[in-house]
C-alpha cells in the first residue's frame, strides 16, 4: 500500500468514526486527504476498490464505505508510533 492509499484509508477511517452516516462521500474524502487532487483521488479509490479494502457503490467511486480489511488497516496504521 503506497502513501496514497495510506492517507486515504485513514481519512476515510476518521470519517467512519466521527461520521453520521453509514456510506461515506469516498471521492471527496480521499479528494481532501490528497491535498484536493481529485483524478488521484479517483485512481487511488479505484486501487483500493479492487484491492478489498473499500466498498464502492458507484461508479467512480463517489460514495462507499471500508470494508472489514479496510478498517483492521486503519486500526493498525493508528496504532503505530
Amino acid at each position: 500500500m503506497n502513501s496514497e492509499a495510506i492517507r486515504v484509508i485513514e481519512a476515510v477511517a476518521w470519517s467512519e468514526r466521527f461520521g453520521a452516516r453509514s456510506v461515506l462521500p469516498l471521492k471527496r474524502i480521499a479528494a481532501d486527504a490528497l491535498g484536493g487532487d481529485g483524478a488521484l483521488a479517483a485512481r487511488v479509490l479505484a486501487d483500493l476498490d479492487e484491492q478489498g479494502w473499500v466498498q464502492t457503490d458507484t461508479v467512480g467511486g463517489e460514495t462507499g464505505w471500508l470494508t472489514p480489511r479496510g478498517r483492521t488497516a486503519a486500526a493498525l496504521l493508528t496504532a503505530l508510533p
